[in-house]
């Protein structure tokens, strides 16, 4: 099931918040831009672009507070940097990010899954979290910084 905007407004609803013009426009921007890795502060941008500069950070911060306490949303950490956004029903992929040129790849959970698995039965962990990614080189800065090399 696709988390849409409408999803996004009862669950704002059932926690108490009012549906203001500005909180419409947080749930249509990540509903259709649920494919991006939108920090919060891409998320004012976008918003603020859509209504011209109106919403302040604390009601783009209170609503992804609300949304994450709903389930709805998640954040990430793909390293240095702020979190990302995700939507409850993106997260089964976790990431690879190229820490010489930002590119960022969304990798099935499968082989994630099974190496975190092993790693945490060995120390008696439980792994609980998707809030990280692996950081490296993508191929083609990984084929550069060879070529320096040589």
């Amino acid at each position: 099931m696709h988390v849409n905007a409408s999803d996004m407004v009862e669950a704002l609803r059932r926690s108490g918040l009012r549906i203001t013009v500005s909180r419409q426009a947080i749930c249509e921007v990540l509903a259709t831009d649920h494919h991006n890795h939108l920090t919060a502060n891409d998320l004012l941008a976008k918003v603020n672009q859509k209504l011209r500069g109106k919403v302040a950070p604390s009601t783009i911060y209170r609503t992804i507070d609300a949304l994450e306490a709903e389930g709805l949303l998640e954040h990430v950490h793909l390293g240095h940097g702020p979190a990302v956004l995700h939507l409850s029903d993106d997260s089964s992929h976790h990431h690879l990010v190229c820490e010489s040129c930002g590119r960022t790849i969304d990798v099935d959970t499968g082989a994630f899954d099974a190496a975190i698995g092993l790693l945490a039965a060995k120390n008696g962990f439980v792994a609980s979290s998707v809030h990280y990614a692996l950081i490296g080189q993508c191929e083609e800065c990984a084929a550069i910084i060879a070529s320096h090399l040589q």
